[in-house]
C-alpha cells in the first residue's frame, strides 16, 4: 500500500464529516479555549506542523473526539511526512492520541468500523514503511499494539481477539 491509497482511504472514512463548532470545551478553561482558538484558524487543507507539533502544546491533547475525526486526514498527512527538524516525527504524537486510554479512548469509541478500519491501515501503514523510524524513537511495540487495538473487532463495547 502506498502513502497515497492510505490517504485516500482515510479521506474516504472521515472526509465527509462536517467542521464541528468547537474544536475542544472551549468553557473548560482559558488552555482549552486559546487551543480551540489556534485550531478555529485551520481547515484539513491549513492544518500544520506548527499548528500542532510540539507535543508540550497540542491542541489536540484536550481537543473533543468529533475534532479528531475531521482533522484525522490531515494528522495522517504529518504522520506520514519525514521528520521536522523542529518538531520531530509527528507520527509518535499522533500515536499518543490513538493509544491513550486503549480501548476507553474516547475518538475509538466514536469511530465507526469503517474509520477504525482505515485508522489501523495508516498504523499497519507506518510500521510496514517507517519501520527505522519507529525504531529509532523506540515505539515499534507502541505501534503495534495501537494497531491491533484499532484492527481488533468491538462487540458490545469490548474487544474479540
Amino acid at each position: 500500500m502506498s502513502d497515497r491509497s492510505v490517504l485516500q482511504a482515510i479521506k474516504r472514512a472521515f472526509g465527509e464529516l462536517e467542521r464541528p463548532r468547537y474544536f475542544t470545551h472551549v468553557w473548560h478553561c482559558e488552555e482549552c479555549a486559546d487551543h480551540d482558538d489556534r485550531l478555529q484558524l485551520c481547515d484539513r487543507h491549513t492544518l500544520c506542523l506548527e499548528d500542532v507539533g510540539y507535543a508540550a502544546c497540542d491542541p489536540f491533547c484536550v481537543a473533543t473526539p468529533q475534532a479528531l475525526a475531521y482533522f484525522f486526514p490531515s494528522l495522517a498527512r504529518l504522520a506520514l511526512a519525514p521528520p521536522s527538524p523542529a518538531h520531530g516525527w509527528y507520527a509518535t504524537q499522533l500515536l499518543f492520541h490513538l493509544a491513550v486510554d486503549e480501548i476507553d479512548n474516547p475518538f475509538y469509541r466514536h469511530c465507526d468500523t469503517r474509520q477504525r478500519a482505515a485508522v489501523a491501515s495508516l498504523l499497519a501503514h507506518v510500521v510496514e514503511t517507517r519501520a527505522q523510524l519507529a525504531i529509532e524513537e523506540q515505539a515499534t511495540e507502541n505501534f503495534i499494539r495501537c494497531y491491533r487495538l484499532w484492527s481488533a473487532p468491538l462487540i458490545a463495547g469490548r474487544m474479540i481477539n
